[in-house]
């Protein structure tokens, strides 16, 4: 915990200091806005087109709860007139305040605003190094139902920021909400063709879309931890019984359990990538291995 500490307060040094260096140099023409996952990167270029440059605080592949922002990821926070929130990213829990310090002049946006939360109750929960903040499900963006909601949040913010990009912001709204309404569409009515649509996956990132469309998200990762043997087995069972074909696994999850289960039901493993920065390309790519099973 005094490592931890330690580490935060080097950062916060660093960041005067890398600032105070930054107001001698040009400011970049465009404005800066910061986010904390990919998605939302492609979420705010879709409306803004290149209007905007976007600062993303944390990395793919980097660990949402343990990761520490670098010197230089914090000057171009230093620089944003925004933050757009996810919501309940653990990230966030953990350094809003210490962002707050990087740049005190920071508008804060919540882009699950008006989303209703999934508590930590549901079929899982996490530990300390998930996402998650305070047993609330973040995965609000991988389902397209929440998307929407999204997505209007992050219009209205924009044109609260910049009422001059008004006739473009709204245009690039316009187009992109009919193609997440394409999305919500064909999960509709795969909905109402396989009702009963049951999908394994090794951590569960897609509770939101589960819970939106009436599917089952059948979880191999048991309380945010590692299965033991007798959970194994029962999940093994469980498989066999709703006649999972796939088994989904996120890119930086180890494959080694869900491997084991597939090849215990003869089923593929497949992996997914919810933090995708090519957002809509990733969601085709998911519904469309639904749409096969």
């Amino acid at each position: 915990m005094k490592l931890k500490h330690t580490k935060i307060l080097l950062l916060i040094i660093s960041i005067s200091v890398l600032i105070a260096c930054n107001q001698n140099k040009t400011k970049n023409s465009k404005p800066t806005v910061s986010v904390s996952i990919g998605p939302q990167k492609y979420f705010v270029e879709q409306l803004t087109d290149t209007l905007l440059n976007v600062n993303v605080m944390v990395p793919p592949g980097a660990s949402h709860a343990t990761y520490s922002p670098t010197p230089s990821q914090l000057v171009k926070l230093s620089q944003s007139e925004a933050y757009f929130l996810m919501g309940h990213l653990s990230f966030e829990t953990t350094w809003e305040d210490k962002l707050e310090t990087a740049n005190n002049k920071l508008k804060w946006y919540n882009l699950s605003k008006n989303i209703t939360p999934i508590e930590g109750d549901h079929d899982h929960h996490h530990h300390d190094d998930e996402l998650c903040s305070h047993g609330v499900d973040p995965h609000t963006w991988t389902s397209p139902k929440e998307v929407k909601q999204i997505i209007n949040n992050l219009k209205e913010a924009l044109l609260e920021l910049h009422p001059e990009f008004k006739e473009t912001i709204e245009k690039n709204h316009q187009t992109f909400m009919a193609k997440i309404d394409e999305l919500d569409a064909r999960l509709l009515k795969l909905q109402s063709i396989n009702p009963d649509l049951s999908f394994m996956i090794f951590h569960p990132a897609y509770t939101y879309l589960a819970q939106s469309y009436g599917f089952e998200q059948i979880t191999i990762e048991f309380e945010g931890k590692t299965p033991t043997p007798a959970r194994m087995q029962k999940t093994i069972q469980d498989a066999k019984k709703k006649n999972i074909t796939t088994i989904y696994i996120q890119e930086e999850f180890d494959k080694t359990n869900a491997e084991t289960i597939a090849n215990s039901i003869n089923s593929k493993t497949v992996q997914v990538n919810p933090l995708s920065e090519n957002w809509l390309e990733e969601m085709n790519r998911f519904i469309t291995h639904l749409e096969k099973n």
